[in-house]
């Protein structure tokens, strides 16, 4: 509907606009040709009078006992040998004395205009009539020509209707048109929406259609990768969901029976001692919230959408970072340092690269025995960009290096309390930063030497 509104509008515009320059050109063209008989007709009647046959002239001109009849037969053969427009035109040709000359058939015995120059609008004859007056350069003599403002009015009326009926058989025509080809057009929309509406609960299954328009193509893949993406992050809500409920099942099993233990304990010592299993057990509960909720968090699809990528300054990041970590190292008298440039910067996020450094130092700290050494190392080169961390802790064995990136997944016989989540956050960051990640032996330290190398531009 708007849009046959907008195309009776636009036309409507149109054709007054056209009507409006069209009256205007075809007053100008009647004015030119009321001009242009006035100085044909004075040129004539120079040329009379120079040769001396004015009289004659005048005579065969004018006559002005013609009966009725012999006027309508004149118009007749006017009609049939010319054109009828021409009936309706006159011309009166005056001397500077005030004597008529000549004068057309239908023009008055008085001056068809007031004006001595010019054109003008007068009434005579019971009708209204555009003049045109126009004296000799000698000022000897004054023709007039009129034409009877109903020629202009018919013309301009004729040019209207030519105009409009084209236009007004159109309107239904394109109604039609538009009805079935929008309509049409809109089909394969309305299937989109049934089809989605008549889905029941979440079912971010891609839409297929064996006929779509090329125009609406776009808008199928769009809403395919917007169905892919709503599938993603309900299998990452699923996942998330499982795995809490998994890890966080052991700890709080534990909890409850070290709760039944203080409940039960008949000492001081004992209590002491539940109290003190129920202190870690929060602390492993709590910690593993928090591993779980960093991995929730650094989901890349998220990510890129909600931070912008930054320089970020890594030596400055690291030092930062070092200076927190070191207050534990500090505990078990271990050395811990930062060597390589200092002039070391990267286009990343910084959150996740934050918690990515965190976590290899937290792990390195922890496996790491007493007394034992972490050396962080970055080197920055033309075309790329390397974060080396040695320790001289036990290190992890070949076999089981692709085993600890995944979720959840220990060393084989450690016996330390960690979640198992900390290496798999650095393993999400790496990938979305599209960083290399390896776990190697350290030839410097003895321990495990987790190495990241980044190329520019890669983010």
């Amino acid at each position: 509907m708007s849009i046959l509104l907008a195309i009776v509008v636009t036309g409507s515009i149109t054709i007054w606009e056209s009507y409006r320059v069209s009256v205007r050109e075809v007053k100008k063209l009647f004015d030119a040709q009321l001009s242009r008989s006035a100085r044909l007709m004075l040129g004539l009647v120079q040329t009379e009078v120079n040769l001396g046959h004015m009289k004659e002239f005048s005579n065969s001109l004018q006559d002005s006992n013609l009966s009725l009849t012999k006027k309508q037969l004149i118009e007749q053969e006017l009609y049939q040998q010319g054109h009828f427009y021409e009936l309706k035109l006159a011309y009166q040709v005056w001397d500077s004395y005030g004597n008529m000359l000549i004068r057309s058939s239908n023009a008055p015995l008085q001056p068809m205009s007031d004006l001595q120059h010019g054109y003008a609008s007068q009434r005579f004859n019971q009708q209204d009539w555009h003049t045109f007056t126009l004296w000799d350069v000698n000022h000897k003599y004054q023709v007039i020509t009129a034409e009877r403002a109903e020629v202009r009015d018919g013309l301009m009326d004729e040019i209207t209707f030519q105009m409009t009926w084209p236009f007004v058989l159109l309107v239904p025509v394109l109604g039609v048109l538009v009805w079935f080809f929008v309509g049409r057009g809109l089909r394969p929309l309305e299937h989109i929406a049934s089809d989605i509406a008549s889905r029941k609960g979440i079912h971010p299954d891609p839409l297929h259609f064996e006929e779509i328009p090329r125009e609406i193509q776009p808008l199928i893949d769009e809403l395919n990768r917007l169905f892919s993406s709503l599938r993603y992050a309900f299998d990452k809500e699923r996942s998330f969901t499982s795995d809490a409920a998994h890890e966080l099942r052991t700890p709080l099993a534990a909890l409850k029976v070290h709760l039944q233990l203080l409940d039960s304990s008949e000492n001081d010592e004992d209590r002491k001692t539940a109290l003190d299993a129920i202190r870690q057990g929060v602390e492993r509960a709590a910690h593993l919230v928090d591993q779980l909720l960093g991995l929730a968090r650094l989901d890349p699809q998220a990510i890129r959408t909600m931070q912008n990528i930054e320089t970020i300054d890594l030596h400055r990041l690291c030092v930062d970072l070092l200076t927190d970590i070191y207050p534990l190292a500090r505990e078990k008298q271990q050395e811990i340092s930062l060597q390589g440039d200092t002039k070391v910067s990267l286009k990343g996020y910084v959150y996740p690269l934050e918690r990515m450094l965190s976590n290899l130092l937290s792990n390195s700290v922890a496996y790491t025995p007493e007394a034992g050494e972490i050396l962080l190392e970055l080197k920055q080169h033309e075309n790329s960009l390397d974060i080396w961390l040695h320790d001289s802790g036990p290190g992890i064995a070949e076999s089981q290096r692709d085993n600890v990136l995944q979720r959840f997944k220990k060393i084989n016989g450690s016996s330390h309390s960690g979640s198992g989540i900390g290496l798999s956050i650095v393993r999400r960051v790496a990938e979305l930063h599209n960083m290399q990640l390896e776990l190697l032996h350290s030839d410097k330290l003895g321990g495990l030497c987790v190495h990241l190398k980044m190329m520019a531009g890669r983010v």
